[in-house]
């Protein structure tokens, strides 16, 4: 069976519906939640990657109710401290963050919620040490692609209970067998919808953009100083076809693939888009789910829907139209670990697949 996390929806009837989602799939189902507060909220530690905001200013006893109803549903609940941002320990506001920061992990306590998703090595040192009774899950935002970085990130911190490997990572077979033999008792959870571009030059600079603090003027800074200036330039580097066959999105028909290698935990995004704030993500991801169960099930399916990083694009392909041009998981099985080093010179699948698509679908 694969375990399923994703966004903690903000209200209880689209947590009932995630409920109900588990009941219309057969291979997988939906285990945990994710969540941080949002930007706007009074008791966020602001060590948090916000990419949720809501008019309403609110406080933790508002999401309280909400998170302790996504319990009572049987799912997983893990915070997210995930600013990959570095402390300012130069700074006089670092010691009112570590005091909102306590202030957060003991109201965590209170509810018995013990997960953390953290993605700054310095904060993760700081919530080991002084809360030994947290559990620690390191998030993909440490953006690791190397086997012995991850190795030495476990050899600091045992007590690591899971970790997300960079979505760079996502079809490098060979490092996440590595993975999967050297430690066969931890959870790797995969993510599978992002779609981010292939080889970012962003990527890491965008997570360290992200708000912490919620700043009503920022609309007056040049967008370019902002996180703004990530989401425009990532769309420049090539055709829309070109970034999605070199992307390292996962299909529903590749995810038996992750299965057959010992990985059965996945990640879905969707958290910072307006179909997730009025509910409609959640059709997405029983669309999803139901494509790994059976890919008929998803051939008259929109494509966008599968790649959140395009949900919002004007693309009407359906994935019976695009599915046989897309690249094969199979390639990646055998040469995933070599794309890091030789992309676009020794070898050119990917490109040709893209070739193939844009002289076939004419888009």
């Amino acid at each position: 069976m694969n375990e399923i996390s994703v966004p903690m929806p903000f209200e209880e009837s689209f947590i009932d519906k995630l409920a109900q989602i588990n009941t219309q799939v057969e291979k997988s189902k939906i285990t945990s939640v994710y969540f941080a507060l949002p930007v706007t909220d009074k008791d966020k530690s602001t060590f948090e990657q916000n990419r949720t905001s809501i008019e309403k200013i609110t406080d933790f006893n508002y999401w309280k109710k909400i998170i302790n109803h996504a319990r009572d549903k049987d799912f997983d609940f893990v915070y997210l401290l995930n600013s990959s941002r570095p402390l300012l320990y130069e700074s006089p506001y670092l010691n009112h963050q570590l005091d909102k920061l306590d202030k957060l992990i003991n109201k965590l306590r209170s509810e018995d919620l013990r997960k953390l998703r953290i993605s700054n090595i310095q904060l993760m040192g700081y919530i080991a040490k002084h809360y030994p009774d947290m559990e620690l899950y390191a998030s993909t935002s440490f953006e690791y692609t190397q086997v012995k970085q991850i190795q030495n990130l476990l050899t600091l911190f045992p007590q690591i209970k899971q970790i997300v490997p960079s979505h760079e990572i996502n079809k490098n077979f060979k490092l996440l067998k590595t993975l999967r033999k050297q430690y066969p008792n931890l959870s790797i959870e995969i993510m599978l919808n992002e779609g981010c571009l292939g080889g970012c030059p962003f990527r890491f600079w965008h997570a360290m953009s992200m708000p912490t603090i919620f700043t009503p003027k920022i609309c007056e800074i040049n967008e370019d100083l902002t996180p703004t200036w990530f989401t425009k330039y990532c769309y420049s580097v090539g055709s829309t076809f070109d970034q999605i066959c070199h992307s390292k999105n996962i299909y529903p028909w590749e995810v038996e693939e992750y299965s057959k290698i010992g990985i059965k935990n996945f990640k879905l995004v969707g958290r910072n888009c307006d179909q997730f704030y009025d509910g409609r993500y959640l059709d997405y991801y029983l669309y999803y789910l139901k494509g790994i169960d059976n890919y008929k099930n998803i051939e008259d399916i929109e494509l966008k829907y599968f790649i959140h990083h395009y949900i919002n694009f004007e693309m009407n392909v359906k994935v019976k139209d695009v599915k046989s041009y897309l690249p094969n998981i199979k390639h990646f099985i055998k040469n995933g670990h070599l794309c890091a080093s030789i992309c676009g010179n020794e070898c050119r699948y990917c490109l040709d697949c893209a070739e193939n698509i844009n002289k076939h679908l004419k888009i």
